[in-house]
């Protein structure tokens, strides 16, 4: 008896409908089990011709004729094709046509694609050239400061509005400019007022000065 391990047995045959992937597994499996073989590339369609139609008969006897009733027969076979030939033609104008029209359409879009393209080239290049004109301005001149020292911090921003001081600062950082700022006042009226002591010559009441406009960055 053979010994049923060392015989070769076949694996079983897949009786279930195969699906795409199992048959393009298969196919695949085919075409590479011989690298060498040219695989077979089908031709393409060929165009549908008919033959040029023959001489028509039109005057013929019917099939129920009896004797001579196959000329009715050819008859028949030729006006069969001779709408077929028209048919042909048919469809061939109006392929022509679809195709006349698909290129108009298709060389339309490349003329609309193109403007709008240079279009935006061009916008480009202006805005190019207007960056570059304001670069080389912009490089000679230097930084502007403002009136105070302390106008040159990162987180505030000074702006002189109709001769009045605008400062910029962030939530919590007024208090301790608040009290600067009226220290600085104070300051300043009372020097005022001992100038106009010792010349002894009575001044102008000073001017009470608005409070600022204070905005908050969030």
């Amino acid at each position: 008896m053979s010994d049923p391990t060392t015989s070769t047995s076949k694996p079983p045959v897949n009786r279930h409908a195969l699906t795409a992937v199992e048959k393009q597994r298969g196919q695949l499996e085919k075409l590479l089990k011989d690298p060498s073989k040219v695989a077979y590339v089908p031709p393409p369609p060929k165009e549908k011709t008919i033959r040029p139609p023959r001489e028509m008969m039109k005057n013929v006897q019917g099939s129920s004729a009896g004797a001579g009733s196959g000329e009715f027969h050819v008859y028949k076979a030729s006006r069969r094709r001779e709408y077929e030939r028209l048919k042909l033609l048919e469809e061939t104008s109006q392929k022509e046509l679809q195709e006349a029209e698909f290129e108009q359409k298709r060389r339309e879009a490349e003329e609309q694609a193109e403007s709008k393209t240079a279009k935006n080239r061009a916008k480009r290049q202006k805005r190019k050239e207007r960056s570059k004109g304001k670069g080389s301005t912009g490089e000679g001149k230097p930084e502007s400061h403002t009136l105070d020292g302390d106008a040159a911090a990162p987180l505030k921003k000074r702006r002189l509005v109709s001769g009045k001081e605008l400062v910029f600062r962030q939530p919590g950082d007024e208090s301790d400019d608040e009290e600067e700022e009226e220290d600085h006042s104070q300051s300043k009226s009372a020097e005022a007022q001992q100038s106009s002591t010792n010349d002894g010559t009575v001044d102008a009441p000073p001017v009470v000065e608005l409070p600022k406009i204070t905005i908050f960055e969030e």
